[in-house]
């Protein structure tokens, strides 16, 4: 079962929000701070509230164009496969035949060599 409780700066902003109905419910509140007086808290959390429905927006937002992107280019590893394929098939030279691989990694399996360092 997931987790309901808040994380990070959403935790923080539920936070805000409690202190300010805590400390508006003392009618003695006065403190000497201008920033810390509750309506001053109270802004301070609609700011801090809006800021983060922003950033979950944006995030939400961000998520969809990576599963489109992840979508649309799902089938280009087997294109480059076949790509690289055929210009091993055409015998270019090891200079000419550089360019075609660095768009695709190594699928036959092999491992690189090890180099001796000594």
């Amino acid at each position: 079962m997931s987790s309901t409780s808040e994380v990070g700066h959403a935790k923080n902003v539920a936070n805000l929000q409690k202190i300010t109905q805590q400390v508006s419910t003392y009618s003695l509140y006065n403190p000497p701070i201008a920033d810390i007086t509750v309506p001053s808290l109270q802004t301070l959390y609609t700011d801090a509230d809006a800021k983060l429905t922003e950033v979950g927006d944006k995030r939400s937002a961000n998520k969809n164009a990576i599963v489109a992107r992840q979508t649309a280019f799902e089938n280009l590893s087997c294109y480059l496969y076949q790509n690289h394929q055929c210009i091993g098939n055409c015998r270019l030279t090891t200079g000419n035949f550089k360019p075609g691989k660095i768009f695709n990694p190594d699928h036959s399996g092999q491992f690189k060599e090890k180099q001796n360092t000594g």
